[in-house]
């Protein structure tokens, strides 16, 4: 019903209707819980490696006997395993693996507090398995508080900053008025629409962003970078100088940051969380992503994947579960003086990649590097493979410097990759469609081969 309303209100109306939302959110997630947990990590010393691995595994035994005493599902499943023998993090290999099917099949008996006294979240779905979450309202302000101490830490302020955020709200309905954003001004915050960004509509966004100056840009990469990619293409001015761009929900390239930071004179600072409620994994002032310890237990599978053990999660425990993210560590330590783990990189979903026409894998930074070198020709591309010897490739030109020499490089560039023998099939499109969560797509992998 509510829905239906703000539909058809104006467009000031519906700039109340968010921003009353917003204020219930907020109320949700800045709470008494959030202030004092702030306060600690704000506070807290992570210099200490030795210190930082005492206190995971304390937090890890605490959360195993939550999940046990409170979850059916996971009672049922460590019956015959003494949890009393987890004493350090090798020893979670005594527990079963869990994937997101048998999350799906069995969340009712896996959470442990009702819906009418949880804050509820929703997975985006990409695997075709959207999940209800089910959070404590402690945990989701623990949350909160984990992320603004992170971006305290860079030097920003959430609450006395103007924010731009691009995610996948739907906001606009009906008829395009021009005007592609609302306003949360209860959060000093203006919202984004990533389903209405194209190339005739940028122009619009370019001049509000300019109009607004926001202090912070956060959101979606692939929305971000198309903003970027357009400045710096055409040579649009930007009469404002965000402190951070925070990155998150997409696969980060560097191509990506180099683009957004050339086009904003703004640094990138990426993150790495989900719906669900995966351990954080952030950036710190020097550039380097840690593996936060003391927000749970990231290990790596044998094919590379994330399997994630989330202490802030006990309305609907994490433990030992395949998100499907594919993370690469990095040895060493950082001069940040955190001690905590570091990350080469997390290469995003299991699908984002396709297939070579010998079985092996082309990454998202792979393509990266192709979209990297594309003719000032193309707009945009997206790369979808149907089986394993054929990659349709989908391209948004400018019509009026599109040659036949630019369509070769891009084969060129793309037979280096794919191999001699890969049907390589071009479409020129008007637009190429986001998908229904407001991201972009940049590979979309429906060959089930495995190598």
């Amino acid at each position: 019903m509510i829905k239906r309303i703000y539909k058809i209100l104006p467009v000031w109306a519906q700039d109340l209707v968010i921003s009353t939302y917003g204020y219930l959110i907020y109320r949700q997630r800045y709470g008494t819980v959030y202030r004092k947990k702030l306060e600690y990590f704000l506070n807290k010393d992570y210099t200490s490696i030795e210190t930082e691995r005492e206190l995971q595994i304390e937090a890890l035994r605490d959360f195993l006997d939550y999940a046990v005493t409170h979850s059916p599902f996971f009672g049922e499943l460590y019956k015959d395993v003494d949890l009393s023998t987890i004493n350090s993090i090798s020893d979670l290999k005594k527990l079963p693996v869990i994937d997101k099917e048998m999350v799906r099949a069995n969340l009712d008996k896996i959470y442990t507090i009702k819906e009418k006294d949880a804050v509820v979240s929703f997975t985006g779905g990409t695997t075709g398995k959207s999940l209800k979450v089910l959070f404590t309202k402690e945990d989701m302000q623990t949350r909160m508080a984990y992320l603004d101490a992170f971006k305290f830490r860079l030097g920003v302020n959430p609450f006395k900053s103007r924010k731009a955020t691009f995610s996948g709200r739907s906001l606009i309905h009906g008829k395009k008025s021009g005007r592609y954003w609302r306003n949360n001004y209860s959060y000093r915050q203006r919202l984004y629409s990533t389903f209405h960004i194209s190339q005739d509509t940028i122009p619009a966004y370019i001049k509000n962003l300019n109009e607004y100056k926001p202090d912070v840009i956060n959101g979606f990469v692939s929305a971000i970078y198309e903003l970027a990619e357009y400045i710096i293409r055409t040579g649009s001015t930007i009469n404002f100088t965000p402190k951070a761009i925070f990155t998150t929900s997409e696969s980060l390239t560097q191509h990506h940051r180099d683009t957004i930071e050339k086009a904003f004179s703004s640094p990138v600072y990426d993150q790495y969380a989900s719906a669900e409620g995966a351990p954080f994994i952030t950036e710190c002032i020097n550039g380097s992503l840690h593996c936060n310890l003391d927000t749970g237990v990231i290990e790596r599978n044998e094919k590379g994947e994330m399997v994630v053990t989330s202490f802030f999660t006990r309305g609907t425990p994490l433990i030992r579960y395949n998100i499907g993210d594919i993370i690469t560590f990095d040895s060493g330590s950082c001069s940040c003086g955190n001690s905590h783990p570091l990350v080469a990189r997390i290469d995003g979903r299991k699908v984002d990649f396709l297939y070579n026409d010998s079985g092996f894998k082309v990454s998202l930074s792979h393509l990266a590097d192709v979209i990297k070198g594309n003719p000032n020709s193309v707009i945009k591309m997206q790369f979808i493979q149907h089986d394993l010897m054929h990659i349709e490739v989908l391209l948004e030109v400018d019509s009026a410097i599109y040659t036949a020499a630019d369509e070769e490089k891009i084969i060129k560039e793309l037979r280096y990759r794919f191999g001699s023998a890969m049907k390589i099939e071009i479409k020129k499109v008007d637009t190429i469609p986001r998908e229904s969560s407001g991201k972009f797509s940049l590979i979309k992998n429906y060959c089930r081969a495995k190598v």
